[in-house]
């Protein structure tokens, strides 16, 4: 199992020269992944400052080697699959295919759709994130493609260069939702998610891990398909925090992503998390 560090582009988080800087420390004390929040807007309850997740992934890939690195999770509804296509086989082409490009739905529980005049209901963001997904692999074969949608449209569109090495989607998915991991399975990986009765989010334990896994439509899903979990982990119980891991990978978790958030943990906790390094070598 591969393990990586998952951090905000929001409040102590959001300058992109520590997030450079940080990655280049986590990839040389052995961490596999780096993965940033993508937010334009995040109040709680009052803005926080925020740097932008495209801007701040370029400058980690272009100062590390092996890490992978990538948005976890990018609100396709809200962003122009053509776009997204060139960021996305330019960031390849930089990092010599150690790009993997994150989705969701998003959310709009702080205004970060409506407060730009961006439909906000769940059915329409479903519906742009599917048809963006399709136009964005349209768009990465390099070959000539025609799509008149609901919401996006391609007229004979031919977009050059394709990106040289497959450029893999993972898709954010919550436990007991079966809409998600019907996506998920279409596509090369899943972030797996639950949320809570106050609607918070946190990753899965073991047991939901394989109850949420049996849902996943097998026969659909490609070689090499991944299921990354976000968590947090004792850092000062190293025996347990491995036994926890252990666990993960047994129930078919292939990525641990140690979570960081704006307001519970602080970048003093990353950079220790940083310099141990991850839990299982």
């Amino acid at each position: 199992m591969k393990q990586g560090l998952y951090v905000p582009n929001v409040g102590h988080y959001a300058d992109p020269r520590r997030l450079a800087a940080y990655a280049v420390a986590a990839e040389a004390s052995g961490w596999d992944g780096f993965f940033v929040w993508d937010h334009l807007l995040l109040e709680t309850p009052t803005a926080l400052p925020a740097c932008d997740t495209w801007t701040a992934l370029t400058a980690i890939l272009a100062r590390t080697r092996t890490l992978i690195a990538g948005p976890l999770v990018t609100p396709l509804a809200r962003r122009r699959p053509a776009k997204v296509a060139r960021e996305t086989v330019t960031l390849d082409e930089l990092s010599g295919g150690r790009l993997v490009l994150g989705v969701g739905l998003g959310a709009d529980a702080r205004g970060e759709f409506t407060a730009f005049g961006e439909p906000a209901g769940a059915r329409a963001r479903a519906e742009r994130l599917d048809e963006g997904l399709a136009v964005l692999r349209a768009l990465w074969t390099g070959e000539e493609h025609s799509h008149d949608g609901t919401h996006h449209h391609l007229d004979k569109v031919r977009f050059l260069p394709a990106p040289r090495h497959p450029i893999p989607v993972w898709t954010a998915a919550t436990h007991g939702h079966a809409r998600p991991l019907a996506r998920a399975a279409r596509h090369d990986g899943v972030i797996l998610m639950v949320r809570e009765p106050t609607g918070a989010l946190r990753g899965p334990t073991p047991a939901e891990l394989a109850h949420t896994l049996r849902a996943l439509p097998p026969l659909e899903r490609p070689d090499g398909f991944q299921v990354a979990v976000p968590g947090t982990l004792p850092a000062d119980r190293p025996d347990e925090a491995a036994e926890r891991l252990r666990a993960v990978q047994e129930q078919g978790g292939t990525w641990w992503l140690e979570a960081f958030d704006p307001w519970r943990r602080d970048p003093a906790e990353l950079r220790r998390w940083i310099d141990q390094g991850p839990p299982l070598r």
